[in-house]
């Protein structure tokens, strides 16, 4: 879901209707910048994909915040999402084939880690569920997506990353629990959770290989 497709896959990223209202946004928009000479043309469909990449990857977030501001749980929104969304660039993890779905996956997912930190943000299985994540993003990051192949130099750069963002989240979720904000470390640890799960269809489908 967030780390997005390649330059020609902007063109076949959804259903037909989907597709066509996507690419003529999109190829106007740069016609515009072209125009007034923001871009060179032999630069379109790069800047295409960097704005469809842009977009498919703000939107859910954008969402995400104005529920929790709505609801009155801003803070948590945003503890939520910043270590999933750092976590995730580097670790990588599951993309859905087309772009409504996934920023309705993405925003509902996130909706559903408001709803455990209502309900249960004092609950010992959030600290069980962070070691378990945090071991399977280090050990299976950085996921490969068959539109952006990583080199394995970039491989082990994007690791040694994750490694450290992980431990990082891990640490910052611990200290808030130590000084009694268990609602605020719940939501960096779910954060985490969430960026392991969606790693998890891709680890399966790997062994079930």
């Amino acid at each position: 879901m967030l780390r997005g497709l390649s330059a020609q896959s902007t063109k076949r990223a959804g259903t037909f209707p989907e597709r066509k209202i996507v690419d003529r946004l999109l190829s106007e928009l740069t016609d515009w910048l072209i125009h007034n000479r923001a871009i060179s043309s032999d630069d379109k469909e790069l800047y295409e994909y960097a704005i469809y990449s842009f977009i498919i990857s703000t939107v859910p977030l954008v969402i995400f915040l104005v529920i929790s501001g709505i609801i009155g749980m801003f803070p948590e929104g945003f503890l939520i999402i910043m270590p999933f969304m750092v976590i995730r660039k580097f670790g990588g993890g599951y993309h859905a084939k087309h772009a409504y779905i996934c920023m309705i996956m993405s925003t509902g997912l996130l909706a559903g880690c408001l709803y455990v930190v209502s309900h249960f943000s004092g609950s010992r299985l959030i600290p069980l569920f962070l070691l378990v994540s945090g071991i399977s993003i280090a050990i299976n990051s950085p996921i490969d997506h068959e539109n952006k192949r990583l080199t394995e130099q970039e491989k082990m750069r994007y690791q040694r990353t994750t490694i450290v963002l992980v431990l990082a989240a891990c640490f910052v979720s611990v200290v808030m629990n130590v000084m009694g904000y268990n609602r605020y470390s719940s939501c960096v640890a779910l954060g985490v959770i969430l960026t392991g799960v969606l790693q998890l269809p891709v680890i399966i489908r790997k062994i079930m290989r």
